[in-house]
């Protein structure tokens, strides 16, 4: 007994500097280096500790240990995409980091620790940054060692200039307000059926033509929504570089065609509690409304048209979905219904397990899935298309399967409408999605140690499943506003 508890001391004294990898992963950044060179280090003296002090040999058995350690620790260090992430903490993000003043010394720390996750991550940028990348990277760096102090949004600019060079949607760095302040007549008009075109007589097609690196996208309509967020607070213009001491004029598109510019300053952004109140004032709509939270995931029956509507506005994975969907397939096979319709409209990504549950109650053996590669460090690691069986579930829907997608169907709403139609599983309808399917994902976020900005990064490179179609967006089989797509699909189904 006592040469087993002596020998699990030992062997727990040798994996000791892997309990770094949880510190580094839960509570705080340490360097690859140092975690490198701690392992060897600690190993070393372990070892010279039972050699001198207990006069033991290191046998074998330990010999291979500390190697398998030190290996360990190289890859999860270096090879790992979420070291020194924020991805596994729960340490939050600087609320103010737009406003933030930020001293040359601290942006160009910032500077150097994004340009080293950005190359030792992205799967772009394994032999090093493309040429032009490299070259902004520099103009960037020249830039920031001119200047006694930077903002926060101007800093974050600059380092999207660089970012969205790569052309991958999922690579940015973002700022944080601890209140954005909002222009006060948006909901008004936006109620009225007005249209904002752009700011300034700028469209957001002119602003990006002007500076096509303002915003990190992969189709041009999605660069578009990007800058409508932007240009509806105060904080949004002066990243766009939008002068902001002086008078805003935004153009506006009325729901009679009629062109009509709306002059403001500074003093006619509120904060949003000032805002809402403010818009209620002038429109009487209760726009603070309840409290409830809005679920993720609902349906609902319309047994008029035979047609079942699942409105998924997250791809959240959990038993809540499981449950919602499997309920859904009940109700559907106990009243015979005919169609299903997916509304990924307001559905910006998250998990892509949500689409596989979602076939699972389909009546299809088996459907094809996309290739990828994963960027590890200094490897690249390919995983090649593959059919899947599909795990039956529920009674097997054969019925009729439209999904509804807009600019704002991303990452893996994107990759739901592929798999159904690249697969022939069913119909998309409305716009084209926010992403290419053929793109970069599975990111890591970050923290700048500095200025608390948000910085994420892809890690692997997708393929789209009909590689035939490599080059093109997930276009929809029927094309129409996502707003009356609903209406256009009843059609459809009352014509057959």
């Amino acid at each position: 007994m006592k040469n087993i508890l002596r020998y699990a001391g030992m062997i727990l004294l040798h994996i000791l500097p892997l309990g770094l990898i949880a510190l580094d992963l839960l509570f705080f950044n340490i360097g690859e280096v140092f975690a490198i060179v701690f392992a060897i280090v600690w190993i070393a003296a372990v070892n010279i500790f039972f050699f001198v002090y207990k006069k033991k040999r290191p046998v074998i058995f330990f010999c291979i240990l500390d190697v398998i350690i030190i290996v360990f620790m190289f890859v999860a260090s270096e090879c790992n995409f979420y070291w020194n992430s924020e991805s596994f903490r729960n340490t939050g993000w600087n609320d103010d980091s737009g406003n933030m003043l930020l001293t040359r010394e601290q942006a160009l720390d910032d500077y150097d620790f994004a340009l080293k996750y950005l190359k030792k991550i992205h799967p772009l940028t394994l032999g090093g940054l493309p040429v032009e990348v490299e070259e902004r990277a520099a103009e960037v760096k020249t830039l920031l060692e001119s200047v006694d102090s930077i903002t926060g949004y101007e800093f974050t600019r600059e380092m999207e200039s660089i970012f969205s060079m790569l052309g991958d949607g999922h690579t940015h760095v973002d700022e944080f307000y601890e209140s954005r302040h909002y222009m006060k007549h948006l909901y008004e008009h936006k109620s009225a059926g007005d249209t904002l075109l752009g700011i300034n007589g700028l469209t957001y097609e002119d602003m990006l033509q002007q500076n096509p690196y303002l915003v990190s996208y992969e189709t041009e309509a999605y660069a578009v929504r990007l800058l409508k967020n932007r240009v509806t607070t105060l904080e949004g213009l002066r990243y766009l570089g939008i002068d902001t001491s002086g008078e805003i004029t935004y153009n506006y598109l009325t729901e009679d065609g009629q062109y009509v510019d709306l002059t403001v300053t500074a003093s006619d952004f509120l904060p949003m509690d000032e805002y809402l109140d403010y818009e209620e004032s002038v429109t009487g709509d209760d726009l603070h409304g309840d409290d409830t939270e809005h679920d993720f995931v609902s349906f609902e029956i319309d047994e008029d048209y035979s047609l079942a509507v699942l409105t998924l506005d997250d791809c959240v994975y959990n038993e809540h979905y499981k449950d919602v969907v499997k309920e859904m397939f009940e109700e559907i096979h106990s009243r015979d219904i005919q169609n299903v319709v997916v509304d990924l409209s307001n559905n910006s990504g998250g998990s892509s397990l949500v689409a596989d549950e979602f076939i699972h109650y389909l009546d299809t053996d088996e459907y094809d899935s996309w290739a990828e590669e994963l960027r590890a460090g200094p490897f690249y690691i390919r995983h090649s298309a593959d059919t899947d069986k599909n795990r039956k579930k529920g009674y097997g829907f054969s019925g009729n399967v439209y999904v509804i997608t807009s600019v704002y169907s991303f990452s893996s709403a994107m990759d739901f409408a592929m798999l159904i139609q690249d697969n022939g599983l069913g119909c998309i309808v409305g716009e084209a999605c926010g992403n290419m399917p053929a793109s970069y994902g599975e990111i890591a976020e970050f923290k700048l140690p500095e200025s608390g900005l948000y910085m994420q990064i892809s890690s692997k490179k997708w393929h789209r499943i009909d590689e035939t179609k490599e080059d093109l967006p997930i276009l929809p089989d029927i094309e129409c506003d996502p707003s009356d797509a609903l209406d256009v699909i009843k059609e459809v189904i009352k014509g057959e």
